[in-house]
């Protein structure tokens, strides 16, 4: 195995030990959850607004990156 793909298997083991961390914290214990991500299972109606303003900003930044590439290439085009 190379030194590239060592350095990568263990970024993404990393990444999986964060996430099931977060999620092992965010189930069994709301209250530290909601003083350190600012959610909790105590408190749903944050994780919706998240969520919504999440996908709002998304949809807005792909809405504004392809106008922005489609004046790009009408302004080649004539």
């Amino acid at each position: 195995m190379s030194k590239g793909s060592r350095k990568f298997v263990g970024f993404l083991w990393a990444l999986i030990i964060a996430i099931v961390s977060f999620f092992v914290i965010f189930i069994f214990f709301p209250d530290v959850s909601n003083k350190f991500f600012g959610v909790s299972m105590k408190h749903p109606e944050k994780i919706g607004e998240a969520v919504t303003n999440a996908a709002e900003n998304v949809a807005d930044a792909v809405s504004d990156a392809v106008t922005d590439a489609a004046d790009a290439v009408t302004g080649l085009i004539k």
